[in-house]
């Protein structure tokens, strides 16, 4: 077996399975046996004839679970013999590369990158993923009736990709994976609300969940969002508070009071950023030929001093005495 397994929050770790680790002559029946039937109940069929891939971490977080991965083109199906374990969870699932296709009775639908398919374990279905990236939300269904209206009619169902909860949903749900677990126990329950809140509004949340989606999960993933642009525009000298609002498409003031609910500020964000980012390459060898001014103004910073100052606050070691480590 591959179920690659590291204890890395007090929840429980997450799962990996990956087929690269399978012997190659068994590959293809311990895949649709061992993780197909037994750990996801779906049945499992290669595409085409490229190698066979499936390279997948599953994070529980006690009331939702996310998983990413990359794949081969494959088939997956939920059979009707399969119906009778009793599992009703409602899965998201997004490709990032490639459109899928889903067939459920006479009834097929092709679904585009970006856009969300919604499907429900306890029917019968088929979906056809090309190669690529992928996201998928399994929810329990008894927690997304208390936020959806009519879910009892939901069936196979195309969110389109302009949604901006599934937009939020997807970009919340990959810091979460990009950490690496979910944190404490109570801490993933937290991140399980906001899953199930977003996922509510993509899918179509009734008036109440409404509201507090907005208040809770909407706000959650916007921080997020927020967090992650300063990291990925740190190294720009330049780069303003204005034009992260601009991305975000939010107003200053909305962002300013966002991050001072955990008691953060865009500056204090963006410093943090850009001395992780230096440090980072202080301790990598690939940068050893590069004078620590030239990393200090590649991690944005634009001043020396300034930069010798606050590393050695931050870290309490010199930048020269961080390379020497």
């Amino acid at each position: 077996m591959s179920f690659e397994q590291t204890n890395l929050g007090s929840c429980g770790p997450p799962i990996r399975f990956s087929t690269n680790r399978l012997p190659e002559q068994d590959r293809l029946d311990i895949w649709r046996e061992e993780f197909g039937h037994r750990f996801v109940r779906l049945d499992f069929e290669p595409l085409g004839n490229t190698p066979l891939l499936y390279d997948a971490t599953f994070l529980d977080l006690g009331d939702a679970t996310i998983a990413t991965g990359e794949i081969s083109a494959i088939s997956c199906a939920r059979t009707k013999s399969m119906l009778k374990d009793g599992n009703s969870d409602i899965v998201l699932l997004m490709q990032e590369d490639e459109l899928m296709y889903a067939e459920q009775g006479q009834h097929g639908q092709s679904v585009c990158v970006g856009e969300g398919l919604v499907r429900r374990s306890d029917e019968a279905g088929r979906t056809l993923l090309r190669p690529g990236k992928f996201l998928t939300l399994n929810l329990p269904v008894s927690q997304l009736s208390e936020r959806v209206a009519d879910i009892d009619r939901l069936g196979m169902t195309v969110i389109q990709g302009r949604d901006e909860a599934l937009k939020l949903l997807a970009g919340y749900c990959k810091m979460i994976m990009a950490l690496g677990d979910g944190g404490s126990a109570s801490a993933r329950s937290v991140v399980s609300k906001h899953v199930l809140d977003l996922a509510s509004l993509a899918i179509g949340a009734n008036r109440d969940a409404w509201v507090v989606a907005q208040n809770r999960g909407v706000r959650a993933a916007r921080r997020v969002a927020a967090i992650s642009a300063i990291r990925k525009n740190a190294n720009r000298p330049g780069f303003r508070i204005a034009e992260l609002a601009i991305e975000l498409n939010v107003s200053e003031s909305y962002l300013r009071k966002l991050l001072a609910e955990v008691s953060q500020t865009f500056s204090s964000l963006l410093l943090e950023a850009r001395l992780v980012m230096a440090r980072d390459k202080l301790l990598d060898a690939r940068y050893d030929g590069l004078q620590i001014s030239q990393i200090a103004f590649d991690s944005g910073f634009g001043d020396v001093s300034y930069f010798n100052r606050t590393f050695y606050r931050r870290f309490e070691m010199t930048p020269t005495d961080t390379r020497r480590q």
